[in-house]
């Protein structure tokens, strides 16, 4: 049996969660194992769901069985699964997720809703179309290493310092070199290349599921980094 979580009590299990989703009442929380699908396309009830904490990636599968990587969802990400059915893609657990469910008030338009509720959603919508005009730019125009260093900058700047290691320049990371290499159109054997230039140029190593940026700030101006676009909308 499911019990109702109101978000309270996600003050204590995540407080940056629960800052930038205070109105959000009623929702159920789930937990899902690494690699457990957490929505697929041809599911049919629409819901929203916000990341509590873990990693998951959505993804499309081409016909001939290559995977592009739309998109790693992090702490307090929203996935609309609407949005996720219409583009026939499919999210998946990277690491242990635990997501609050909400039903999905843009599909059933008799739910009652707050203002301050249609308006986290709305932002939230808005900062990842911002995220996926930067991967777009990403993948047509830069190099492989452009690239790479992007997305692994983008990752840190969504995920925040390390609350385990304040003075530690880096975060965890579970995601394999397939999983980076489908996030910006390169090959697994292209992505270990690029990651040992940089290793070699003191930019940053990935080792044992550890990024560590050794010179963030000389990476983030070769890869010309902005993170202004994270910055959440005032609606």
């Amino acid at each position: 049996m499911t019990t109702q979580v109101s978000i309270g009590r996600l003050q204590t299990v995540s407080p940056d969660l629960y800052r930038q989703k205070s109105e959000l009442t009623g929702g159920i929380p789930r937990t899902y194992a690494p690699g457990e699908t957490i929505y697929d396309y041809d599911d049919d009830t629409p819901r929203l769901l916000f990341l509590v904490s873990g990693w998951a990636v959505s993804s499309k599968m081409l016909p001939n069985g290559t995977r592009i990587v739309i998109e790693f969802a992090l702490r307090g990400d929203m996935i609309s699964t609407p949005s996720v059915e219409l583009a026939r893609e499919t999210v998946q657990a990277l690491s242990k997720v635990t997501v609050m469910e909400f039903p999905d008030f843009t599909s059933h338009t008799t739910l009652d809703v707050s203002s301050r509720l249609y308006r986290i959603v709305l932002t939230e919508m808005m900062r990842r179309q911002a995220r996926m005009s930067e991967r777009l730019a990403n993948i047509g125009r830069r190099d492989a290493l452009e690239r790479t260093g992007h997305l692994l900058l983008e990752l840190a700047t969504r995920l925040g310092p390390s609350r385990l290691k304040p003075n530690f320049d880096g975060f965890e990371c579970p995601l394999t070199q397939a999983d980076i290499g489908d996030a910006v159109g390169l090959s697994t054997v292209h992505i270990n290349r690029v990651l040992r230039d940089m290793r070699l140029g003191g930019l940053l190593s990935f080792r044992n599921g550890i990024v560590e940026f050794l010179d963030r700030h000389k990476l983030a101006e070769l890869v010309d980094f902005d993170e202004t676009y994270f910055t959440p909308h005032m609606i």
